[in-house]
């Protein structure tokens, strides 16, 4: 059996003879007569090619149809209202936007850890520390042959990151410009958000730093 586009080709039983011709009525476990017994095998390609006798069946093997995204939409929409579509494609939202309407849309599905409070707020949190927190997931990104600084996860969050770098130091020069950039479409809420989630992952490897810094002074002290 061999695929050939979207239709599966079986290759006839006699091309066996050219790879090996060792095959036995009785076989023992094996299943030679399921070769041994087949016509294409035991006439050859000369009287195969002009059909089997009578008593063999011909019947072909049923199969379900197959099917594609672009047939099921013309089975559905009907090949006119198919063609238009094409013809006249939907510009679709960007993603952050997609995002930010459906959170305005569905109160009822947000998320528990969504940032609570007002633009202010967040500016305050944003300019108070020293340093952002990473956004980065806590993973390990260093070794030979470890190609995770690579994926796109991690590309995404280190975009994130640098946006965060930027939007602080927007909002130190010139606050009231930035906020009502923000305050438009309710995009802050997008970086309250990661915001958030740098400073619960920055908190859970201090403690994780903390409890491993426990376990190496109580083994010194051991070893002592």
């Amino acid at each position: 059996l061999y695929w050939s586009g979207c239709h599966v080709r079986v290759a006839a039983m006699y091309g066996l003879r050219l790879i090996n011709n060792f095959y036995a009525d009785f076989a023992g476990s094996r299943s030679d007569f399921v070769v041994v017994g087949h016509p294409e095998y035991n006439l050859g390609k000369v009287r195969s090619d002009y059909g089997y006798k009578e008593g063999w069946d011909t019947t072909g093997i049923p199969s379900i149809p197959g099917r594609s995204l672009p047939g099921d939409r013309i089975h559905k929409m009907g090949t006119g209202k198919y063609l238009k579509a094409l013809a006249k494609p939907e510009v679709k939202p960007k993603y952050k936007e997609r995002v930010l309407a459906k959170s305005r849309s569905e109160p009822q599905v947000r998320r528990g850890d969504e940032p609570q409070g007002d633009i202010n707020s967040f500016f305050e949190e944003l300019l108070m520390v020293d340093k952002l927190p990473p956004c980065l997931p806590n993973r390990l990104t260093a070794g030979w042959a470890n190609d995770m600084r690579s994926q796109a996860v991690m590309k995404h969050y280190s975009s994130v990151q640098e946006e965060l770098e930027s939007l602080r130091g927007r909002v130190q020069r010139s606050p009231e410009a930035v906020k009502a950039e923000l305050e438009t479409d309710d995009a802050w809420r997008y970086y309250a958000l990661h915001f958030k989630q740098a400073q619960k992952n920055d908190a859970q490897l201090r403690r994780v730093k903390m409890t491993a810094n426990k376990w190496v002074q109580q083994a010194m002290r051991g070893t002592a």
